[in-house]
C-alpha cells in the first residue's frame, strides 16, 4: 500500500467495525424510527452509507455494481425513499464494497493517487483527495449511526 494513504485505509477498517457493531442487534423497525422529522433514520443513513463507499470505488476507478442502487434511484434524501432495503441487503452491499476498497488501496500507487478521480466532486479533486473527503464523510455518519442505535433503545455501539 502506499505509505500515504495507509492511515486512511486504517481509519476505514474501523468505521468497517464501527457500521457494523452500529447495526447489530438493531431490528428493521428500530433502524426505521426517526429521531424527528427532519432527521434520517438509521436505515436510511446506513444505505447511503454502503452506496458512499462505491462511490468511493468509482471515484478510484474500481466501479463495481451496487446492489442498493435500485433502492437510491432518483433519491435525494429519505423522503424519496419509496422502498426499503433490508438490513442484511445493507450489511451485504456494505461488504462487498469494503472487500473491493481495501483491494483497490492495496494496489493504488501514488501516481494514481494524483491523477484526477472518476466522480463528480466540487473541485476537479486528485484521487487522493477524493479519499481524504470520503474517509471524513464515512466517519462522520457512521458517528449518526452510533446515535441513532442509541436512540432506537439499543446499548451504545461498541469499538470491541
Amino acid at each position: 500500500m502506499e505509505p500515504t494513504i495507509a492511515a486512511l485505509a486504517d481509519m476505514l477498517r474501523l468505521n468497517t467495525k464501527l457500521f457494523r457493531n452500529c447495526l447489530d442487534g438493531m431490528s428493521e423497525e428500530q433502524a426505521r424510527l426517526r429521531p424527528s422529522g427532519t432527521t434520517n433514520n438509521a436505515a436510511f443513513v446506513a444505505t447511503h452509507l454502503a452506496d458512499s463507499r462505491h462511490y468511493l470505488l468509482k471515484a478510484l476507478g474500481a466501479e463495481r455494481a451496487n446492489a442498493l442502487a435500485s433502492y437510491l434511484e432518483g433519491v435525494r434524501g429519505i423522503e424519496g425513499m419509496t422502498r426499503w432495503p433490508t438490513l442484511d441487503e445493507i450489511q451485504s452491499a456494505w461488504t462487498d464494497a469494503s472487500r473491493a476498497l481495501r483491494a483497490r488501496l492495496d494496489a493504488l500507487t501514488a501516481a494514481e493517487l494524483d491523477s484526477p478521480s472518476g466522480a463528480r466532486f466540487p473541485a476537479p479533486w486528485s484521487m487522493r483527495e477524493a479519499l481524504v473527503f470520503m474517509v471524513q464523510h464515512d466517519s462522520y455518519h457512521v458517528g449518526q449511526l452510533s446515535l441513532l442505535r442509541s436512540h432506537a433503545g439499543l446499548p451504545a455501539m461498541s469499538y470491541e
